[in-house]
């Protein structure tokens, strides 16, 4: 857990005292009419988090992160909250096999599968005065979410690559709904000479 505080003032011809470094309760209530702006943070990341290893090389990673932010300012009270999941998932495998040559040694290649999986999803909303400061209410609010896979091999020492599969959703209050999906693939080759 993390959190911030900042506050700003302006003062012409100060002949207040001088601001002491470790208790500003009593100077900020002296001279609240002078504050321009204040701001809070306060932020938990991760507020949950696991990390299990499982069997046959079977790793997960599941994090929640929670942060909130308060300004006020001359022209109103502004809020703003956000909430994030990720999760990740990883199985790897590394085997080989053999193919048999008439009339000569056979020939033995070693493999590595690596399979990923991510998962992330995020919320956030904004409040602030509406209709001229009438009002509070919600100004802004995205949320999202989106997940990948992606399977990695290797073959051998000169020959890798793979494949990846994107999908992603996302919506705002002013735009409205996105759907968007990502497809790609790799192949690299080492050449020595």
């Amino acid at each position: 857990m993390n959190g911030k505080e900042s506050r700003s003032w302006q003062f012409e011809n100060f002949d207040g005292p001088v601001m002491p470094l470790f208790d500003l309760d009593q100077f900020i209530n002296d001279f609240g009419d002078n504050q321009r702006s204040s701001r809070k943070n306060i932020s938990f990341a991760p507020l949950i988090g696991l990390n299990m290893n499982l069997k046959k090389g079977v790793s997960m990673n599941i994090r929640h992160n929670l942060s909130k932010s308060v300004q006020d300012e001359s022209n109103g009270l502004s809020v703003r909250n956000e909430k994030t999941w990720t999760a990740s998932s990883n199985y790897s495998y590394r085997g080989g096999f053999t193919i048999p040559l008439p009339y000569m040694d056979d020939w033995h290649i070693q493999n590595t599968v690596n399979f990923t999986l991510n998962f992330d999803m995020n919320e956030s909303e904004s409040l602030g005065s509406k209709n001229g400061g009438a009002e509070f209410g919600q100004t802004a609010f995205n949320s999202g979410w989106k997940t990948a896979l992606r399977i990695s091999y290797s073959f051998s020492s000169q020959v890798s690559g793979g494949i990846i599969y994107e999908y992603r959703e996302s919506e705002s209050k002013t735009t409205g709904k996105k759907i968007d999906r990502d497809f790609g693939f790799d192949i690299n080759i080492a050449i020595s000479g």
